[in-house]
């Protein structure tokens, strides 16, 4: 059991409230609990798009006219800022922005920005499912290291030969993208994946980059695993034995792979989304923490205050200096 202080093992359990939000495995970001918007991939109208992929391709300056913000998304999403400046929000992270700026996001992330005038730039977002469901496809997401690893940052600033290799790659899928020829579903999928490794590349030190990793798999597994069951799956045990291992092989694998144990993850899972309906939503505390999985609102009221310094009224109250 994980019985340290803030320790999953501690949340406690109450079924019917929790699985109200938390239901059949599905993450929370998923949940139509928040007034904050949540846009679809099939909400974007601007420029050319092939729906059956599920993935779009468009230029920054008809993004910044066309979304409301702060908004999260269920799809994801990659900003290339390639001219201007200004600030980009990830989840209460502040970002600047300046000329050959990166930004990745995945599904639930809440961003805000503001840009200025002359930025211009290029948007790509996409669902998981493009990804999924490609024919003789033996990837995922999990195989991307900007996806899969704990800790990185969700900005990357492109020194000029780097963002030229990165420019020759995103023109490649443009073009194939707009001209509809045969094969093109393929030739996009295959062209996304080199942009993504690249990133990634960039991104990720290579040290931490071995794809063939035992402890790298197994701790994509449990990410994964901790992305569609948190809140109604707290404790190490749980996911233990959902990946038939033991919770010493995963906490040592989770540890390797990605600097901390599982019960570490749980417990920076289930407190990001914490700071996600605090800032972007007008549920109380004790709502929270029943959402949450905690039976004491006290009790999620130290935790919190132990895992930011702040208490969650004043970590809410905190929200006006996060803005631009």
């Amino acid at each position: 059991m994980d019985d340290v202080e803030g320790s999953p093992a501690r949340l406690g359990r109450r079924p019917a409230a929790v699985r109200s939000f938390f239901s059949r495995g599905e993450p929370a970001h998923r949940k139509p609990c928040c007034s904050l918007p949540v846009v679809k991939i099939e909400h974007y109208d601007y420029g050319s798009e092939i729906k059956s992929l599920n993935i779009h391709f468009a230029p920054l300056e008809k993004m910044k006219s066309t979304l409301p913000y702060p908004h999260r998304h269920d799809f994801y999403h990659i900003v290339w800022v390639t001219r201007g400046t200004g600030c980009h929000i990830i989840d209460s992270v502040k970002y600047e922005v300046r000329p050959n700026s990166l930004f990745f996001m995945a599904p639930g992330q809440i961003h805000d920005f503001t840009l200025s005038e002359d930025a211009i730039g290029h948007t790509i977002s996409f669902s998981p499912e493009f990804f999924a469901f490609r024919v003789h496809n033996r990837h995922s997401l999990t195989d991307i290291p900007i996806y899969s690893l704990e800790n990185l940052n969700n900005a990357l600033y492109l020194d000029d030969m780097q963002a030229e290799s990165l420019r020759q790659i995103m023109d490649a899928i443009i073009e194939e993208y707009t001209a509809e020829k045969t094969g093109h579903e393929d030739v996009i999928w295959s062209y996304l994946r080199i942009f993504l490794m690249k990133i990634s590349r960039i991104a990720v030190p290579s040290a931490i980059a071995d794809l063939s990793s035992r402890n790298l798999l197994l701790s994509r597994r449990f990410k994964s695993a901790l992305e569609k069951n948190f809140g109604t799956m707290n404790e190490t045990a749980e996911y233990a034995k959902l990946l038939k291992v033991t919770e010493r092989a995963l906490n040592e694998a989770t540890r390797q792979a990605l600097g901390l144990t599982a019960a570490q993850l749980i417990r920076e899972r289930i407190m990001l989304e914490a700071k996600r309906l605090l800032l972007h939503t007008e549920i109380g505390v004790a709502e929270i923490a029943d959402r949450l999985g905690f039976e004491d609102p006290a009790y999620f009221s130290r935790c919190f205050k132990k895992h930011t310094t702040r208490s969650p009224i004043e970590f809410r109250q905190s929200l006006p200096t996060l803005n631009f």
